[in-house]
């Protein structure tokens, strides 16, 4: 919980009242936020894709590590991929080829 991420959010989006819109909830709402630093669970993840503030900078008790962003994740996937057998037995592919 940081006041500096609820800064960096409303920074993002242009203010506490495009944010408090972006949640459905009141200026106020979001003003409290700010003031003490404090997110609810519920507009974390809200934030995150409004403001692009991560998840781990609005609430480190709930997301203790930073999230990967896609491009990490699909560099994780690339690879980790099977090089050696294919996941299709060959027998497989034959019988749909005689049809």
């Amino acid at each position: 919980m940081s006041i500096d991420a609820m800064a960096s959010a409303t920074k993002a989006i242009g203010g506490q009242t495009a944010l408090a819109r972006a949640l459905g909830c009141t200026p106020q709402n979001v003003q409290w936020m700010c003031s003490t630093g404090s997110v609810p669970a519920k507009h974390v993840l809200k934030i995150e894709e409004a403001t692009g503030v991560s998840r781990h900078q609005l609430r480190p008790d709930l997301y203790p590590e930073a999230s990967p962003t896609l491009s990490q994740m699909m560099a994780e996937k690339e690879g980790s991929r099977q090089t050696v057998d294919p996941s299709v037995h060959p027998s497989s592919t034959e019988s749909v080829a005689l049809l």
